[in-house]
């Protein structure tokens, strides 16, 4: 494949991954840098290349960077002898979205048996749903846990 054939798969990639996240009810542009920084070489990119390559402005390119940055998906990289700023995907990020998870969950797990605390004199019926969410997030914490842990042990191997 040549590099010109390599490059426009590249973008075809962070276009479509853009799609994708905009149809999970996320922005498109941060999804299209996201896209990006997972094929670009190299791993890090100025908002000035992001722009250029995504054939979008500065002001969107600052926005999904700033949107991606707090979700702690992307960092900024610093490039010795440069004055710009740089963006790559944060090493281990991908590892911290399953211990996110399974924070998320056990919230979700203390806020349903509050709920239930709540209702502790309602009947069983009235409780289901409450249980319902306890028992799935309870279950989901400990899967992302496992997960989490294996990622791990295969990480060592």
């Amino acid at each position: 494949m040549s590099t010109d054939e390599d490059r426009t798969e590249r973008h075809a990639f962070a276009e479509e991954l853009g799609l994708y996240m905009e149809s999970k009810g996320l922005p498109r542009i941060p999804g299209r840098v996201l896209g990006w920084l997972l094929v670009c070489e190299p791993e890090h990119q100025s908002a000035e290349e992001l722009a250029e390559a995504l054939t979008t402005s500065r002001g969107s390119i600052s926005m999904a960077t700033q949107y991606l940055q707090r979700a702690g998906v992307v960092e900024r990289y610093p490039v010795p002898g440069s004055r710009r700023i740089y963006y790559r995907i944060r090493p281990g990020f991908w590892l911290n979205e399953a211990s996110e998870k399974a924070k998320v969950a056990e919230e979700a797990v203390k806020l349903a048996e509050r709920g239930l605390s709540t209702m502790a004199d309602s009947s069983e019926d009235s409780r289901a749903r409450l249980r319902d969410m306890r028992d799935m997030y309870s279950f989901l914490a400990t899967e992302y846990a496992r997960i989490e842990n294996k990622w791990r042990q295969m990480q060592k191997e």
